[in-house]
């Protein structure tokens, strides 16, 4: 770090590449851990407690499910309840870390003082959040190995669904918890009670469980239009399990780059928070 000497005997800090490194480095080595690890735990337990359960329900509750949802056998069913499961995990092991990153020390009214670092506000912010989403990540891809295990004696010869399916759905869902995720961030700069921030963290994670819920309650509305239920329905990723075992990691790259931009954009607002 270093003082330059501007007119009227203004200075400016600015700080090394180095020094952005090593603060980086910092920030991740303080990151909350206890959350994503009890959330991964969680979600695992899940996945074994649903593969151990489900298949013990009666035979006619396992048909209505499969009628329901439009799925071909148990394993179908099993996948179904798994990636509900991926979604909360992935989303709950970065919300907390985010609320931790950014609202709690809003609210608290330690942001300034944080800000006050020789670091530009949009790198602090970084620092700060990039771990979290990395959390959510690594959290989503444990739940999707666990999925996949998980499914692996259903995915026999003439199965609707496959080992490789359910990893690259899981991972997936993933995606879409990591680029809600990163979407909150630009929002919870501004918001400064966590209350708040909680119920818009789960309008963002609920809004689109909606077409599925409606396709349960009024599958009417989705006659015809196999393209918009493909889309919006969480299903869809049993019913095109195949595709899922490469179109799952394209979407995870995808939102990282989703991510990247929500971060640079949230940074922005926070530096000119942080000049008014």
């Amino acid at each position: 770090m270093k003082d330059i000497p501007l007119p009227a005997g203004r200075v400016v800090t600015t700080t090394s590449p180095a020094s952005l490194r090593d603060y980086r480095l910092l920030e991740a080595r303080y990151a909350p851990r206890r959350g994503p690890l009890l959330a991964t735990a969680v979600g695992v337990a899940l996945v074994a407690g649903t593969h151990a359960l489900l298949p013990r329900m009666p035979r006619q509750a396992i048909a209505l499910m499969e009628r329901a949802f439009h799925l071909e056998d148990m394993g179908g069913v099993l996948l179904a309840n798994d990636y509900l499961a991926v979604s909360l995990i992935a989303f709950l092991a970065g919300v907390s870390g985010l609320l931790g990153a950014i609202v709690g020390p809003r609210e608290e009214r330690q942001l300034d003082l944080l800000l006050s670092k020789p670091v530009p506000a949009s790198d602090f912010l970084a620092a700060r959040v990039w771990p979290v989403l990395l959390s959510a990540l690594v959290a989503g891809a444990v739940m999707a190995i666990a999925c996949g295990l998980a499914v692996a004696p259903h995915a026999g010869d003439g199965a609707s669904v496959t080992v490789g399916g359910a990893i690259g759905a899981s991972l997936a869902l993933t995606a879409l918890s990591v680029v809600q995720l990163a979407l909150l961030i630009p929002v919870f700069v501004r918001v400064a009670d966590s209350f708040h921030a909680l119920l818009i963290a789960f309008i963002v994670w609920f809004a689109p469980l909606l077409p599925t819920a409606a396709f349960l309650y009024r599958p009417d509305l989705f006659e015809g239009r196999h393209v918009m239920a493909s889309l919006t329905v969480m299903t869809s990723l049993v019913w095109h399990d195949r595709a899922m075992t490469w179109l799952g990691p394209l979407a995870l790259v995808a939102a990282l780059a989703v991510a990247a931009l929500s971060v640079r954009l949230a940074g922005v607002l926070l530096e000119r928070a942080d000049g008014a």
